[in-house]
């Protein structure tokens, strides 16, 4: 089933200490609850422009008066460079009510993107950046290194530094190996740092670490919980380090202090329980609370919004697929909480995080509003009603045998008459066949009450699809094949009240470079 909501409630969802703590202990952590978790936009919009088709992670942190972002392996336009991490920047700005604002990618020449790595280092695929954070001009950036596609594991730790935003200038500091910290999540705290890390790729507990800041460079002289303060070379010794947070599957994780309560959220991808898991506490030592699910894919809003149902699970298209990859499921995985886009108040934050959603092989962000436990909390406003009057869709089904409602540009395409009596579309039109090149297009107004827009694709290589401008929302493909039609049924929830463009397009002169539709409609 998918859900029919602009929000998903879980009232009942509680983020409260461990019942090992009284209740009335000062460090106890305060006790959440989960309010609504809304998708906010793709933070990864428009990285084709260099070079990008596609990419993941997006931990972010302040350096230079910038809102950073690492963004992980990279998957290419012209399959150049192919698994290169890259960078991006943002702007110290609130979260406009108006979308995401673009990102400015750095370059290598102005036009593609910059290969993120230390200098005279090969780091390969599933090696990537983790954390970045900021000391004065010095910018340092962690990363996980040494993955063996055997073992499924990765065997160092990575760091390495920069003046401020110069990341073509990465100096490493240190490879170091690891068990315990090859994903890590830096707080900064006066003279130290607190480092939380996680192990075995997604099969790991929370571990901590602390460090003075000038220090960071020395794995020699950092401490591990819980023998922080302990006086022999116990407390310098990785293997000796215990859970701060038991779990059996976290993977890529996060940590950010609240800039309003001082409180700490700690966020990480899980398998048990499924989905993306937060705790909360007054100190990095704990105590941390409970685990609270923020985002599950089915109950949040993930498939069939902006992660990928494989075809023949969900028995048809949800548009969300990268090309080629229909029978292959998304999954949520890197939420980087973005403190500088939160917005907390006396009831509760508003956390908002970034989220690689797989296939499609893109990053995301994502807002959790909590509440603190008897605290009055409003729901966002509700879209007006009369929000969708505008341009109705249009002889969607080509009903009449004419093309009248839509605006064409290149090659024409041709109307055929099946023997059930409907019509539809094929981009497949002698003398040219599949050297046709050609768009159909009409712009429309989503009602207020839509939920999905629904189709039927067959024939080769070439796709209908849906837009916001250039952003390309929603794409099914045709199958390769005239014997079978795939259904499109596209979630057009989130888009009440935009004016989108619905296109059918061919820009493939090769074998089977067509597509054949019909049957456009609006369900309500």
């Amino acid at each position: 089933m998918f859900p029919r909501r602009p929000f998903s409630f879980a009232l009942a969802a509680v983020l409260a200490a461990p019942s090992t703590h009284a209740q009335g202990d000062a460090n106890a952590p305060p006790r959440y609850t989960l309010t609504a978790t809304e998708y906010v936009g793709r933070l990864t919009t428009g990285c084709e422009k260099v070079g990008l088709a596609g990419t993941d992670l997006g931990v972010s942190f302040e350096a230079a008066g910038r809102l950073v972002f690492l963004f992980g392996d990279a998957w290419t336009l012209d399959r150049k460079d192919w698994d290169a991490d890259s960078v991006a920047l943002g702007r110290l700005a609130a979260l406009g009510t108006k979308g995401l604002d673009p990102l400015t990618w750095l370059t290598r020449d102005g036009k593609r993107f910059l290969e993120l790595a230390p200098k005279a280092t090969q780091l390969g695929g599933m090696n990537v950046p983790v954390e970045g954070f900021a000391v004065g001009d010095r910018t340092y950036v962690f990363f996980d290194g040494g993955w063996d596609p055997k073992t499924k594991l990765h065997t160092h730790s990575l760091l390495a530094h920069t003046r401020k935003l110069d990341f073509a200038e990465l100096e490493l500091d240190h490879a170091a190996p690891t068990t315990k910290f090859v994903n890590v999540s830096v707080v900064r705290d006066g003279a130290d740092l607190w480092i939380f890390g996680t192990g075995a790729y997604r099969r790991s507990a929370i571990f901590l670490a602390r460090v003075a800041v000038s220090e960071v460079a020395e794995r020699a002289k950092w401490r591990y919980w819980p023998n922080l303060d302990a006086e022999s070379s116990i407390a310098t010794k990785e293997e000796f380090a215990q859970p701060i947070v038991a779990s059996t599957s976290a993977g890529e994780l996060s940590v950010r202090r609240d800039p309003k309560s001082g409180t700490l959220f700690l966020a990480y991808n899980c398998a048990e329980p499924r989905g993306i898991v937060l705790h909360c506490a007054r100190d990095p030592r704990g105590p941390w609370s409970a685990p609270l699910v923020i985002f599950d894919p089915e109950r949040d809003h993930g498939y069939g919004w902006f992660m990928h149902r494989k075809n023949g699970a969900a028995g048809f298209d949800d548009g969300l697929s990268d090309p080629g990859r229909e029978e292959e499921w998304g999954g949520e995985y890197g939420p980087y909480l973005v403190p500088q886009w939160w917005n907390s108040t006396d009831a509760g934050p508003a956390l908002v995080y970034t989220l690689s959603s797989w296939n499609p092989y893109q990053v995301h962000v994502l807002r959790s509003r909590l509440a603190l436990l008897g605290a009055a909390w409003g729901a966002p406003a509700p879209r007006p009603a009369d929000a969708a009057q505008g341009r109705a869709l249009v002889n969607a089904d080509f009903a009449k045998g004419a093309l009248d409602g839509w605006s064409s540009a290149g090659d024409a395409f041709a109307l055929a008459r099946r023997g059930d009596g409907a019509w539809e579309l094929t981009t497949y039109v002698k003398p040219l066949g599949d050297a046709v090149r050609g768009r159909l297009f009409q712009e429309f107004t989503v009602p207020a009450d839509a939920r999905f827009l629904r189709g039927l694709v067959k024939g080769g290589t070439e796709s209908v699809r849906l837009l916001r401008g250039d952003a390309v929302l929603r794409e099914t493909r045709g199958p390769r094949t005239n014997d079978r039609e795939v259904e499109l049924r596209w979630t057009i929830e989130p888009f009440r009240g935009e004016t989108l463009r619905l296109e059918v397009l061919d820009d493939s002169t090769e074998r089977w470079g067509f597509v054949t539709v019909r049957g456009f409609e609006l369900v309500r």
